[in-house]
């Protein structure tokens, strides 16, 4: 089929792009149905057909700079000074923001030269690159915060968990904290704080930064430090939130940062920092802090755990709980047995390990009950003789767990008939008040049966190895050190059963029994807690 000019016309007032043509004078000569109807819309492009109306005389040059150049650029096309012209200009409305792409390009029909003139709208091209652009800023920004971040808190993270490692005290960690951050260019000044119970106080226990600046209690449920203790939050205290502590005014620092040092169930103290400089704190850099914060805690509390284990003087708390949501009174409430603890171990995980002894008519009923207690995960019945059960299970939220954070040792727990008698230690300078306090607060009908100062035994190796020597027969402990220095212990092993019962001359099954037995007394040396 031959292209007609009509088809040509009609395929031309398709296009959405406004289109005309230009003879070598810059008269118009053909214009599509965009230019012609859509002319009013901000492209700059005169209303109406315009046939035969001269470009350049429609077109004001001292309108803007971009008509100017438009002028110019489709001047210097049809003069033949260039193959083509393309111009980018904003064609802004009060209602919408729009962008046109104005292109000037040369053809000839015979003789005859002429300009096509093709205003395109770019509006959703343009839009998207000032996404991108924008897009590109905010990554910029970002990009420098972090390093502004970087800058503030560089080598304080290491130092502090290099101190945390390293301390052998709680003053240790906490003189050393406030020196490591006060030493920054960061922060000018900072203390740690303990609740004071007695007075409901925080009382300041360490600080480092300016010479010769004393650190008051803080008291009051509406100040910022008291708050983010309770809330066990970090909290930004600016110059505009009140009160605002003398320490503000000598440190020259607007902003102040609050740290809780915590750990499940557990508060023990709070960190006050002040930023130096007028520069606010990111949330980037308060969840860094509040990571440190969790870490000082964490290490607190395995320096007062471990203080709890060495001490030679202790003080060792008895109290019993009469309230069936504790797992040990549950267990025993409607049984006619003892229940016993008999030790615990963390998991990777983080939860506890338990281990129980259940004698009476009624032990199989305790394992019944903790089978259907919403708090036991994992149960296992490891041993069972006639009236007894060694039951071992994983529980999520204990009492035992509670204490251990606190600093006390769970010695012994026994229950009977819904009611459970724990009797726990701890150092002299725990506050043992505060352990029968966390239990009080959890349970109902909670009560101090007993609170002294011991001495704790102290035992040599000798006296170890003699007391064990003692409880083992001359068959158990020949059978013992026989497999160990035969390396039945080893791995792989380098003798079996059999050998070593020809070795005493006795019977592979007699052997065995002996080696049990023997294992299980130097179990029982090193895991019992009296």
């Amino acid at each position: 089929m031959e292209v007609t000019e009509s088809i040509a016309r009609a395929a031309l007032d398709t296009l959405s792009s406004q289109i005309a043509v230009l003879d070598d004078e810059g008269v118009i000569r053909f214009t599509n149905r965009s230019w012609r109807t859509v002319g009013d819309d901000g492209s700059s492009v005169p209303a109406g057909d315009m046939h035969g109306v001269n470009y350049f005389d429609a077109v004001d040059p001292r309108a803007d700079d971009y008509a100017a150049d438009a002028v110019r650029g489709i001047r210097a096309v049809i003069e033949g000074d260039r193959t083509e012209f393309s111009l980018e200009y904003p064609c802004h409305t009060d209602e919408e923001k729009r962008w046109y792409l104005m292109r000037a390009t040369p053809f000839t029909i015979g003789s005859d030269e002429f300009v096509t003139v093709a205003h395109i709208d770019i509006t959703d091209r343009r839009l998207a690159e000032l996404e991108a652009q924008a897009h590109a800023e905010r990554a910029e920004e970002g990009r420098q915060d972090l390093e502004h971040l970087i800058d503030r808190i560089n080598g304080l993270v290491q130092n502090i968990t290099t101190l945390l490692v390293e301390a052998t005290s709680r003053t240790e960690v906490e003189r050393g904290v406030c020196d490591r951050i006060a030493a920054t260019d960061s922060y000018a000044f900072a203390w740690i704080g303990t609740a004071d119970p007695s007075s409901d106080r925080i009382e300041p226990t360490a600080s480092a930064g300016r010479e010769a600046l004393t650190v008051d209690p803080v008291a009051g449920a509406d100040d910022p430090i008291v708050r983010a203790m309770a809330d066990r939050e970090v909290r930004v205290v600016t110059g505009e939130e009140r009160p605002f502590d003398e320490l503000s005014d000598a440190t020259g620092v607007a902003t102040r940062v609050v740290v809780p040092l915590v750990r499940p169930d557990t508060c023990y103290g709070v960190l006050v920092a002040y930023a130096a400089g007028q520069d606010g704190i990111d949330e980037r850099e308060r969840i860094v802090l509040a990571a440190l914060g969790r870490a000082i805690a964490n290490a607190i509390n395995a320096l007062e755990s471990k203080r709890t284990l060495t001490a030679d003087s202790v003080v060792e708390l008895q109290f019993t709980v009469e309230d069936e949501r504790l797992l040990e009174c549950r267990l025993t409430a409607d049984a006619d047995a003892t229940l016993t603890y008999s030790g615990s171990v963390y998991q990777s995980d983080g939860t506890l390990r338990m281990f129980y002894t259940v004698e009476g008519e009624d032990a199989a009923a305790v394992l019944d009950t903790a089978e259907s207690h919403s708090d036991v995960g994992e149960l296992h019945c490891l041993s069972e003789y006639e009236d007894e059960l060694l039951l071992q299970m994983t529980v999520d939220d204990t009492l035992v767990a509670a204490l251990a954070d606190r600093g006390g040792a769970t010695q012994e727990i026994t229950s009977e008939r819904g009611v459970a008698r724990f009797t726990v230690e701890t150092s002299q300078d725990t506050d043992a008040r505060d352990l029968f306090e966390l239990a009080d607060s959890r349970y109902d009908r909670t009560e101090l049966v007993g609170y002294h100062e011991h001495e704790r035994p102290f035992q040599t190796r000798q006296e170890f190895r003699a007391d064990l020597t003692e409880r083992l027969t001359d068959r158990q402990l020949t059978a013992l050190r026989t497999a160990y220095h035969s390396g039945f212990f080893d791995w792989p092993r380098a003798v079996d059963g059999d050998e070593l019962a020809e070795m005493m001359d006795i019977a592979r099954s007699t052997f065995h029994q002996h080696l049990r037995v023997a294992e299980r007394k130097v179990l029982e040396a090193f895991f019992e807690r009296s």
